[in-house]
């Protein structure tokens, strides 16, 4: 008998089964931290993550070292120390700005040798020209002068000899954009604030500053470096603080964060869900068992997404607790029919619900599959994964379930106070419904979507890593403040001539207010086509009249100390014969500064160049006009264009999801009216939400995204069970209507659980799911319980199927299952417009008697036959009987006070009060075997009146070539384990006559020869 109950085989095999497909998937997917990874693939989205996925400050690390009082020399003491250890550890491929301070030198000699591809010709009227003039050049000798009296020259004479009038001063300005801050200096090759209190130093790691198993080194040895010097300084009296930043920081900030609230949520969502589930049930032991389907079929998901993607974003994972409780309602409803106060089977709890639920089901996978439409790969992730994990729940519970529970033993009374409140929540009627109304109607007014686009809100880091990124950002400047061009190619080289290129534009942009300022390196280290431009501008601006005015001037140099001949390098670049070195090659020292680096893949050179916007900036112009040569950042398009991105998202998502939950609860429905009230609850959840969410201030971001779906697939699905129970039960005192409501109530409460704990995260995306999904699940929920109850009502206060009095006899019967589920009312209209029987019957029903007031109906089926005899005659009761449960319910409500239908098979006959004027047997007898039909045929024989008649409509075997209503037929006579018997109309004449019964009239039914009509009288009555 155990095994009957509970099979302890299947629940293990499932068990170890789902263990080890979630191993096998954690094993083959990599959890992605980086949630800007996710962003959709437009070309300025994606254009502004390759900028700052490529700039050097992505994977530095910088350290500011402040002092307490404006000590430059000790501060550069603890610099060095800093950069010392950073060295040590092996970390870095590079520290400090001493491979800048090394190359300084040659980068000055190499920009006094090639002076003459320095310049453009805007630039030498506007700079050198001023430059020439005597009074210009006597002071410049002047300043030659003092510098050597106080030394400062010693170890310049080449740079002297090859420009004396100092145009490298020029050249060497533009490197000032370069500078994190204007504010700032350089000492002993380390850069000094211009408060004398804080000191910058860079490191480049030796690995990507996002992998977070390096982070957590670099976080250890900043540590140990931060404890070892205060302590140090402590001792000197000194107040020493060192505020690390970089992307290691947030990278790992995010990541812990997100695990953190992953496990807090699955946890708390787990035990929220495992106690409500306990005063639910009679045997709360049962209860708990509703979680398994959910687990099983989000553990089975994650396998299964496997199959097909290598990464799954831990904000997917972060969603696990809500698509367990989400999922949870599958289990419930299962396990709320199974546990009943008599026996009860898994076969009929699982039909029970899958009736009512499975159009809940339907359109909550399709509005989670949209977000695959959503062109945001986190959202497409979500929408995938939670599709996953609600079908394969769903199927858990209808498949393997059944076969681990067969059957349970009638549970002990016990009083759930749980179902009586829930029972109580529906008895608001039309106050209720007027008060939600008007509360939503207030909403409405502040119902007005406001996106939130900041990109610091997509990940998030530690108050302390927040703090510090403020202080480097006050100090040293934002790098998010300005504009970025990241250009790409084979070579430097190839990036210098891109330079060029630009450059050409930068003037302008400066000049007209377009740009403040901003550096290319093409300004120090020309191109090809730039380095011949610039010399044909030398050339001509260096007239011989110039020429000869400048060597006058300069040769009042002797009288501080210089040769005639002390010049002579610089006179050469004046003379039209002259010819720069081979190319301009940047020094490999340089790149960091100059922001050019392999990119990630080895395969090219990328190089970032950094723009101050100014007061007329046009970005969309920027952006049109320089996009050919490369990828640009900047923050204020980013900003608009995502903003854009989720406006535009949002609506199409609301459509999408909207249109197709409309669409499939229509078709499922066939029926407006009822597909208008189903909605009415979701409506009133959307308004709701957003008016909710407004007033608390909250902007909408990308999680928003979300609310369609939430509100619509999930809103819809309390919709659909309350609306479907209303189908079948009719009356919502029904023992099994109340269940459904549980189900329904727990459902959202566990789903709010599950999206109440992401509340409380503090990952921002995760929290802004949360609240956007707590709020519209509770105003669903709502919804359903004040709003539905009166509207149904409404709808159905007509359902006692009396007589109809109006319209013909066909739309009499069509409003019998007017309100009723879909098949069944389907079932009906069909039926009427394409059976030749109702055609057929009018001529057979002269042989009844003058009065039929009693009716047996022997397989009564969906009761439309049943239902077109009491039209016909009216005041006339109908008693049938039907093998099909789920039929005869539906017979049952469509005959309404005309009768009763009873669940049962022949030859067992259905209980009359009297005697029968009329029986009929319509399709039914090749269901029975010899035995069966010749027991009803007697049995009919005695519950028949007198002069009453027998109508039977018989299949015989096809004829047809091709008689495919046969085959269909023959494969659900299979499917149910029944064998047909197909009789011929001679070997029915005969079953016929052994009964009693005389043939009065037979004929063909249809065009086909494949029915048969036979109509029958006890032999020897007229």
């Amino acid at each position: 008998m155990k095994s009957k109950l509970f099979n302890p085989s299947i629940l293990i095999a499932t068990v170890i089964s789902v263990s080890l497909f979630f191993c096998i998937g954690l094993y083959r997917l990599e959890i992605d931290t980086d949630i800007l990874d996710d962003l959709p693939a437009d070309p300025i989205i994606q254009d502004a993550l390759r900028v700052f996925k490529n700039h050097e400050i992505q994977d530095q690390l910088a350290v500011d070292v402040s002092l307490d009082n404006a000590d430059v020399g000790r501060l550069a003491e603890y610099g060095q120390r800093v950069e010392d250890r950073l060295r040590e550890s092996g970390l870095f491929k590079s520290v400090g700005f001493s491979d800048f301070g090394h190359a300084m030198p040659a980068l000055l000699t190499s920009i006094t040798r090639n002076l003459p591809l320095m310049f453009t010709e805007k630039g030498l009227m506007d700079q050198v020209l001023p430059l020439i003039e005597k009074d210009a050049v006597l002071k410049r000798l002047d300043e030659l002068h003092r510098d050597l009296s106080n030394l400062d020259t010693i170890g310049q004479a080449e740079v002297i000899a090859n420009d004396p009038l100092g145009l490298n001063r020029l050249v060497m300005a533009r490197l000032a954009s370069l500078a994190p801050s204007q504010n700032a200096y350089f000492y002993k090759e380390r850069l000094i604030s211009s408060d004398n209190r804080h000191l910058l130093v860079i490191a480049a790691p030796s690995s990507s500053g996002t992998d977070t198993l390096f982070s957590r080194k670099i976080v250890e040895l900043m540590e140990s470096i931060s404890l070892s010097l205060t302590q140090e300084a402590r001792q000197r009296s000194d107040r020493l603080t060192l505020t690390p930043v970089g992307a290691y920081r947030a990278a790992l900030d995010n990541e812990l964060i997100a695990r953190k609230d992953v496990r807090k949520a699955i946890l708390f969502a787990m035990a929220g869900v495992a106690l409500l589930l306990l005063f639910a049930f009679p045997r709360p032991y049962i209860g708990l068992l509703s979680l398994l389907p959910s687990i099983a079929g989000t553990m089975t998901a994650f396998f299964v997404y496997s199959l097909f993607h290598k990464s799954i974003s831990i904000m997917v994972l972060g969603f696990g607790g809500a698509i367990i409780s989400m999922t949870v309602d599958y289990g419930i409803g299962y396990f709320l029919f199974l546990d009943r106060p008599e026996w009860s089977t898994g076969k009929n709890a699982s039909r029970e619900v899958r009736s009512v639920g499975l159009l809940a089901l339907l359109t909550t996978i399709g509005a989670f599959a949209a977000l695959s439409l959503s062109g945001f790969p986190l959202l497409q992730q979500l929408g995938e994964f939670t599709f996953l994990g609600m079908l394969l729940s769903f199927l858990f519970v209808h498949s393997v379930f059944p076969l681990i529970f067969p059957a349970i033993p009638p549970a002990r009374p016990r009083s759930l106070p749980l179902q009586k409140i829930v029972n109580r929540l529906c008895r608001f009627g039309k106050r209720g419904a007027a008060v939600a109304l008007l509360f939503a109607l207030v909403m409405l007014f502040f119902a007005k979507p406001e996106f939130n686009v900041d990109l610091g809100s997509m990940n998030t880091v530690t108050k302390e890593t927040a703090a510090a990124d403020r202080l480097i950002a006050s100090v040293w400047g934002n790098v998010l403040n300005k504009v970025f061009l990241l250009v790409q190619g084979e070579s430097v080289t190839e990036l210098q001539d891109k330079g060029d290129r630009f450059l050409k534009s930068l003037d302008q942009e400066i000049s007209s207010g377009g740009l403040a300022s901003g550096f290319v390196p093409s300004m120090i280290f020309p191109g090809r086509e730039r380095r011949n431009e610039n010399l044909s501008a030398w050339r001509s601006f260096w007239t011989g009249s110039r020429v000869a005015a400048l060597k006058e001037n300069l040769e009042k140099s002797a009288d501080i100390g210089f040769s005639p001949s002390a010049f002579e390098p610089f006179y050469r670049t004046l003379e039209s014969s002259w010819k720069p070195e081979e190319g301009m090659n940047i020094p490999e020292e340089l790149y960091s500064l100059l922001g050019i680096k392999r990119s990630r893949d080895k395969s090219s050179w990328v190089q970032v160049m950094t723009f101050t916007t100014g007061s007329t900036f046009d970005n969309e112009h920027f952006y049109a006009a320089y996009r050919s040569l490369g990828s640009i950042f900047d923050p204020t398009l980013f900003s608009k264009k995502l903003g854009d991105l989720l406006f535009s998202t949002f609506l199409k998502m609301l459509f999408i999801v909207g249109s197709g939950v409309i669409v499939l609860v229509l078709l499922f429905f066939v029926n407006l009216r009822l597909t208008i009230v189903s909605l009415t609850p979701v409506i009133f959840a959307f308004i709701c939400t957003l008016g909710t969410l407004n007033l608390l201030g909250r902007s909408l971001d990308i999680s928003t995204l979300m609310l369609s779906i939430v509100a619509i697939g999930l809103g819809i699905d309390y919709s659909l069970y309350f609306v479907r129970s209303y189908q079948r039960y009719r009356d919502p005192s029904h023992p099994s209507f109340g269940l459904i409501r549980t189900t329904v109530f727990m459902a959202a409460a566990t789903t709010l659980i599950g999206f109440g704990v992401l509340c409380f995260a503090e990952h921002n995306l995760l929290r802004s799911v949360g609240m956007t999904s707590t709020f519209a699940v509770g105003y669903a929920l709502l919804g359903a319980f004040l709003l539905l109850p009166p509207l149904m009502e409404f709808l159905l206060q007509d359902q006692e199927n009396t007589v109809y009095q109006g319209g013909d006899q066909k739309s009499r019967i069509l409003r019998r299952y007017k309100n009723m589920e879909t098949y069944p009312r389907l079932f009906a209209r069909f039926k009427l417009l394409f059976d030749p029987m109702f055609q057929e019957l009018p001529a057979l029903l002269r042989f009844c008697p003058g009065k039929v007031r009693t009716i047996l109906d022997i397989g009564t089926g969906y009761g439309v036959p049943a239902c077109w005899l009491l039209e016909q005659f009216q005041g006339s009761k109908v008693y049938g009987i039907e093998p099909d449960a789920e039929r005869a319910a539906f017979a049952s409500k469509a005959v309404g006070k005309g009768g009763a239908i009873v669940t049962g098979r022949a030859p067992d006959l259905p209980p009359a009060p009297a005697p029968a004027d009329l029986a009929t047997m319509l399709d039914m007898v090749h269901y029975l075997n010899d035995e069966d039909l010749r027991l009803a045929l007697e049995r009919l024989y005695g519950t028949l009146s007198g002069k009453g008649t027998v109508i039977i409509r018989v299949a015989m075997t096809p004829r047809r070539k091709f008689p495919w209503t046969w085959w269909l037929e023959g494969l659900k006579l299979k499917a149910g384990g029944i064998r047909g018997s197909y009789r011929s109309a001679e070997e029915m004449a005969s079953r016929i006559a052994e009964a009693g019964f005389a043939v009065e009239h037979s004929d063909f039914s249809g065009s086909h020869r494949e029915l048969a009509w036979f109509v029958l009288k006890k032999q020897g009555v007229k």
